[in-house]
């Protein structure tokens, strides 16, 4: 392709987190990105494919050396023979993501990847336009970790990254999934990272009752989550039958108080009260708490995820305004980084706003049957973005590439979702803003 040429379509992707050592390696999307790379190298019309950060996941390797980019090209071969044959078709650009922020400044990464027909770009955005109707449409995007206080470089033009995200995954995330990879069969915490943060608690309490915990206190548990929607009702008729008791209810009563397995129900549906009232207790301390917190300006953990979906928002139309390094105002805004997908147009404030998604692993929280813990249902998103012009207008467009899988579940995670309204389709992303004309 023509280095002078400008593409009629920009093709999106981020996310991939490609490489780590040997325990750590999890990039499980491989034939799936080699497809949608033949894909590409199909298309007649000249493209642009950029990869918005987190490629690769040089975090994931604990010794850093020159040669890790030609490790990871070793360890997938058929993928980057692919790529190397897309680019000398189609450009392909990488933007650096926190990630994989050391490409910036190690010469011996930049060259490795050239040879494979991708090229680096070591600013913080990039920019792109098209004409249409002698409009310009701009297109300025980001990895996005700059915009997470967690995430943020100290410094983005120094080689080093000190950021709480970086020493969070290197001392306590990544330490864990080594010890779930050295098992002689897998274990579910090598899956940590693929967890959105203020889900994490609840994914491990999930994971220990479902697989931990052990045989005789899951045979007690059991019944208790199931038997625990009828401990309020049961009190209430216990307590009106102590003072009211019909002759047709005698029978009943007396079997009640003989047979030794209702001894065992009525039991655990007392336990079961005895624990929904400390529950209940709990929940009081929880919000009193938090309202002290809220007193000295401390914000909840989700009320700081909700935080952060907000400051991208506002991130992004101050980027559309021109309040960024290029200095200059956009139709489109593009990040990555957050691993959810989206695409929204603001037409009050005449920009829209695109987050590419992820390659990684997912996990869905879904509501359990019978008073069980929630379970965590893997998938994977796949999603890409285009931005087209066409005779009509532009068109930006948010899909996802198929993937055939089926996630592992336990027979308790099973039964607890058996419901067939419960068990979530195939992730699909079918998103498109057409024929956008420029004012």
């Amino acid at each position: 392709m023509d280095s002078h040429s400008i593409p009629n379509k920009l093709v999106i992707i981020s996310d991939l987190h490609i490489g780590g050592d040997q325990d750590l390696e999890d990039f499980e999307c491989q034939e799936e990105l080699i497809s949608f790379l033949d894909h590409l190298e199909k298309e007649k019309d000249s493209l642009e494919l950029i990869i918005l950060g987190d490629f690769f996941d040089l975090w994931k390797f604990e010794k850093a050396d020159k040669d890790l980019i030609n490790l990871i090209i070793k360890n997938n071969k058929s993928l980057f023979e692919k790529i190397k044959t897309v680019g000398k078709i189609h450009k392909i650009t990488l933007i650096p993501g926190n990630h994989d922020h050391a490409i910036i400044y190690v010469d011996q990464y930049r060259e490795d990847l050239k040879a494979y027909n991708i090229n680096v770009d070591t600013n913080r955005f990039f920019k792109r336009e098209f004409e249409y109707n002698n409009k310009i449409f701009r297109i300025i995007g980001e990895h996005g970790n700059e915009v997470e206080p967690a995430s943020a470089f100290p410094d983005f033009n120094l080689p080093t990254d000190s950021s709480l995200s970086y020493h969070i995954a290197k001392v306590f995330v990544y330490k864990i999934m080594r010890i779930g990879n050295q098992k002689k069969k897998q274990h579910w915490v090598r899956h940590i990272d693929n967890v959105d943060i203020d889900l994490l608690l609840y994914w491990s309490l999930s994971k220990y009752f479902y697989y931990e915990i052990g045989p005789i206190l899951r045979t007690i548990m059991v019944p208790m989550f199931i038997l625990l929607s009828l401990a309020i009702p049961y009190l209430i008729f216990d307590v009106v039958t102590d003072f009211y008791h019909p002759r047709f209810l005698e029978s009943l009563l007396l079997f009640l108080d003989t047979n030794i397995f209702m001894k065992i129900i009525v039991f655990i549906l007392y336990f079961d009260l005895a624990v929904v009232v400390l529950l209940f207790i709990i929940s009081l301390l929880r919000k009193d708490f938090s309202k002290r917190l809220h007193q000295y300006g401390i914000q909840s953990l989700h009320e700081i995820i909700i935080s952060k979906t907000r400051s991208f928002a506002e991130h992004a139309e101050a980027v559309v305004k021109g309040e960024n390094p290029y200095h200059q105002k956009a139709n489109l805004y593009v990040t990555g980084h957050t691993h959810s997908a989206e695409l929204k147009e603001f037409k009050d404030n005449n920009f829209i706003f695109a987050d590419t998604g992820s390659w990684k692993q997912l996990m869905k929280r879904m509501p359990a049957y019978l008073n069980f813990p929630s379970v965590f249902f893997p998938y994977y998103s796949l999603t890409y973005l285009t931005c087209t012009n066409t005779k009509d207008g532009i068109d930006i467009q948010l899909r996802a590439w198929p993937k055939d899988f089926m996630p592992s579940l336990s027979l308790l995670e099973r039964f607890a979702i058996k419901r067939k309204k419960h068990v979530p389709k195939p992730y699909l992303v079918d998103t498109l803003i057409k024929g956008i004309h420029i004012d």
